[in-house]
């Protein structure tokens, strides 16, 4: 039932959604209820660097990424960017700066604060919505990239 929901919402029924994680590896998701799972077990991975900071992208199987999540869950902090027209999510204060792992390219990369506006938890339910939906999460406040 939530799949066939899943596929009504999309309006395309062959329309399905990846999770590309900091080394690029590609994750097929079943639906959004998949999303959440996957979101969970790659947010809580201990990386290289003994840390649990890393990016995490998200967007149709036959496109590019739309949502670009980075997530530090010592902290309790992730930053949203919806990579179209570079908004960021804001559900919090600026807070401290997270540390995450981008690829094995640029390696650490600090991401500011002012950035970081949301809980793990909202990261989560952000990505199930976009899963959802197919389209930016409405349950959040977008702001433009200064």
């Amino acid at each position: 039932m939530a799949h066939d929901l899943y596929r009504y919402r999309r309006k395309d029924p062959a329309l399905t959604f990846v999770m590309w994680d900091f080394h690029g590896h590609r994750t097929d998701l079943s639906g959004p209820a998949d999303a959440g799972e996957r979101f969970d077990e790659q947010a809580e991975s201990i990386m290289s660097y003994g840390g649990s900071g890393q990016v995490l992208w998200f967007g149709p199987a036959d496109g590019s990424a739309e949502l670009r999540v980075d997530v530090d869950i010592d902290v309790d902090r992730a930053a949203l960017r919806w990579t179209t027209d570079g908004r960021y999510a804001v559900e919090l204060e600026p807070g401290v700066p997270i540390t995450v792992l981008e690829s094995p390219d640029t390696g650490l990369v600090t991401v500011p604060g002012e950035l970081a506006r949301v809980t793990v938890a909202t990261a989560r339910r952000a990505v199930v919505e976009y899963v959802t939906a197919g389209r930016r999460p409405t349950s959040l406040t977008w702001a433009p990239t200064a």
